[in-house]
């Protein structure tokens, strides 16, 4: 099991129907391809954790550097881990209301990302909780 953790800017401006889009496309491809791991967007930054096996996970950040949708891409993390974190492919954003988004499928609202604890023990866990705290500014 392998996890890479990065960050980007968006060149352009999103939608929340591109938002849509977007989520809906990934969770098809990550799962066929072993991936999950969650994304959260806000401001014109992404923020995401890819999880799986090392060569699909790789292949995907490397399509991902290479999409010109994303600039400034700084990697955080790209190292084995013993366990999933995210056994779900998810998504937040901030830019539909909470009730739209809680209709889409894969959607994590800020309650589920309040709820979540990571292992205080992972040297991720900063950069997890980091997430966390984007999903819930106000």
């Amino acid at each position: 099991m392998h996890h890479i953790i990065y960050l980007s800017r968006v060149s352009g401006k999103l939608s929340s129907e591109e938002l849509v889009a977007l989520l809906v496309k990934a969770r098809r491809k990550n799962a066929l391809a072993g991936i999950t791991g969650a994304m959260v967007y806000g401001e014109g930054q992404f923020m995401q954790v890819l999880e799986g096996e090392k060569v699909p996970v790789t292949a995907l950040y490397e399509r991902i550097v290479a999409d010109p949708r994303h600039k400034s891409i700084l990697k955080l993390a790209d190292k084995p881990i013993t366990e999933r974190t995210f056994s779900d492919w998810s998504m937040a954003f901030r830019e539909l209301s909470p009730e739209q988004a809680a209709e889409l499928d894969g959607y994590a609202s800020p309650a589920y990302w309040e709820q979540t604890s990571f292992a205080s023990g992972s040297p991720d866990a900063i950069l997890l909780n980091r997430m966390r705290n984007v999903v819930l500014l106000p």
